[in-house]
């Protein structure tokens, strides 16, 4: 074997080695960004518009963009749901939770099925996350207009998850959290009524 070859070679295997390892590591974990799991988030939204609390069939899609945080507060609120239901059996009254007829990410009444989304800003926090803010357009049957809301995203298992949703002020000119409606008139699980 020629001398030069015989020491170039090992060299050689050795950084395409290197190569080859980098190039696998970068395909199997690509780095995961704030508003990409926004997007697809919102993507969701628009094909399935959900109404309420999750289901178990959304809340099989929309897992994956959810904080562990957010996902045992949505559990929280339909345990909370079902007592009420308790208390109430046989009663002819509306349930007086806010998110019954609400866009879970979206907002109430028409703001549950946006026509368009886009992301309007991000801005990352001293604690390391990033407020996201959204906004969306209402689908022609709805009228004029758009309207905004300010997504938390924290990083956790190593992906950018949603951990709650600022909605924007509304008629009454309070804003308020997804986290902060789905505990209104509860105690954990239990309903304790609204004070």
């Amino acid at each position: 074997m020629n001398p030069i070859l015989k020491v170039a070679l090992p060299s050689l295997l050795a950084a395409l080695a290197l190569m080859a390892t980098a190039q696998r590591t970068k395909h199997v974990m690509p780095p995961s960004r704030p508003e990409s799991t926004v997007r697809s988030l919102y993507r969701e939204v628009q094909r399935l518009a959900p109404s309420g609390l999750l289901g178990d069939k959304d809340m099989r899609i929309f897992a994956p963009y959810l904080s562990e945080s957010l996902r045992r507060k949505i559990r929280l609120a339909q345990a909370c749901g079902e007592d009420w239901n308790r208390q109430n059996h046989g009663q002819m009254i509306k349930a007086p939770f806010a998110w019954s007829e609400f866009g879970i990410f979206s907002g109430a009444n028409e703001r549950t099925s946006p026509a368009t989304f886009h992301i309007e800003s991000i801005h990352k926090t001293r604690d390391g996350s990033f407020q996201v803010v959204v906004g969306f357009t209402y689908r022609p049957g709805d009228g004029p207009g758009s309207w905004n809301v300010t997504d938390h995203v924290i990083l956790e298992n190593g992906r950018f998850v949603l951990d709650d949703v600022l909605f924007s002020k509304d008629d009454s000119g309070e804003s308020s959290t997804l986290t902060g409606i789905l505990s209104e008139g509860c105690e954990g699980p239990r309903w304790v009524g609204l004070h």
